[in-house]
């Protein structure tokens, strides 16, 4: 489970517990109102335990054995020799201790994740950051039997991952939803086992969508307050129809547990993700080439256009597809494969979708006009450098 450090998050979550005492205290004033309530109570309680029982035998926990550190597995007892060579004058008995010490084989690291199973023949998808570099994944079935993953493929870009078992027999897939359709308000119920904690249920609601808050390259975090901990990374964030929504990531905390603020990566992003995982073992991303940033208030007024409306160009990479198609620093990409942007996520989501060396419309503005592009995207390198390209009569600007 990545963890981010925020002691102000902690203290908005204690406040917004005080607020929902309240209001709950105000509503039991009225005798209609305490029984409306009260059937609704139990009304949801229902679809929480059908949701439940739908999901659970779905998901699995994973405990993992990772590789140990470079190094680490190497003869621990040269510097000891070394130092007996020094001290004849020390006890035989010192050199047989401390060899039996030092001989220990140094231990593998432990580490818990959760995933969920998609196909009856055993795919399973987890978080990329419960299954890198581990040297053994154990995945243990909602019916407590165990089986070790094969075939682990991952993306560190989205931090999304599948694995897969054998020999399980006939398996309970959970489906896949659409995270588009969710809203803000909506319940949801997250699924996993934190810290160690097998198939462990918690409900919330959707806090929010679009979150970036810098612990992937692709982010359009689902916020959830459904309580998620070290242990349900990888683990399912599900509908009130059982359906998939998001797969738990991390949490903003000072605690290294739940204040109230998860995130998923919503499952229209995981669900093109894990596809070329399946059938090509790595993604492929088209690929432009700019570095780009919100349209703010300040933005907004310099170049009077909306707050929020399109992505303004910082960066452009020389040689890019953006640098070839004539794409300058200050232009606002408007709309990109007739898709309106509002703002570097959108850009992104749309562009890295496309098919690789297609050419496509895009619109920008430019000295207050709109202007159509055509550009040709290409596949992103595996580390793109994003140095910026000299435009006639402007500046040189740092790398982001």
């Amino acid at each position: 489970m990545k963890l981010i450090r925020s002691s102000s998050l902690w203290l908005l979550s204690v406040a917004c517990g005080v607020c929902v005492v309240a209001a709950v205290g105000f509503g039991q004033r009225s005798g209609n109102a305490r029984i409306a309530t009260a059937a609704t109570a139990v009304e949801l309680s229902s679809v929480f335990r059908e949701v439940s029982r739908k999901v659970l035998p779905g998901v699995v926990s994973i405990r993992v054995k990772q590789k140990l550190p470079a190094g680490a597995a190497g003869n621990g007892n040269e510097d000891l020799e070394k130092f007996f060579e020094e001290h004849p004058e020390l006890p035989e008995r010192f050199r047989e201790f401390f060899g039996r010490q030092g001989s220990r084989a140094p231990r593998n690291p432990q580490g818990m994740g959760s995933g969920f199973i998609i196909d009856r023949r055993g795919t399973i998808l987890t978080n990329y950051h419960v299954v890198r570099n581990a040297e053994e994944l154990m995945v243990r079935l909602h019916d407590g039997r165990e089986f070790v993953a094969k075939d682990v493929k991952g993306d560190p870009r989205t931090d999304v991952a599948v694995i897969r078992i054998e020999g399980a027999g006939d398996l309970s897939p959970v489906m896949l939803g659409d995270s588009d359709r969710i809203q803000v308000g909506d319940w949801v119920l997250a699924v996993g086992s934190p810290f160690g904690l097998d198939l462990t249920v918690t409900a919330g609601i959707i806090s929010a969508k679009g979150r970036g808050p810098g612990i992937a390259e692709r982010e359009d975090f689902l916020q959830t307050d459904a309580a998620i901990n070290p242990g349900n990374s990888g683990g399912p964030l599900v509908d009130m129809s059982g359906r998939v929504i998001g797969i738990n990531t991390a949490i903003a905390t000072s605690t290294r547990s739940s204040a109230g603020v998860g995130f998923a990566v919503p499952v229209n992003m995981v669900r093109w993700v894990s596809r070329q995982l399946i059938d090509n073992g790595s993604v492929k991303r088209a690929w432009l080439g700019v570095g780009v940033s919100p349209v703010d208030a300040t933005v907004a007024r310099k170049f009077d256009v909306k707050i929020g409306q399109g992505a303004i160009v910082g960066q452009v990479m020389k040689e890019s597809p953006a640098a070839l198609a004539g794409i300058v620093t200050d232009d606002i990409i408007l709309k990109f494969n007739n898709q309106v942007v509002n703002g570097p996520r959108s850009l992104q989501g749309i562009v890295e979708r496309l098919e690789v060396g297609k050419t496509y419309a895009m619109s920008v503005r430019r000295s207050g006009k709109a202007r159509p592009i055509k550009v040709t995207v290409a596949e992103m390198p595996e580390r793109p450098r994003l140095v910026p390209r000299r435009d006639p009569g402007k500046k040189r600007q740092p790398p982001e």
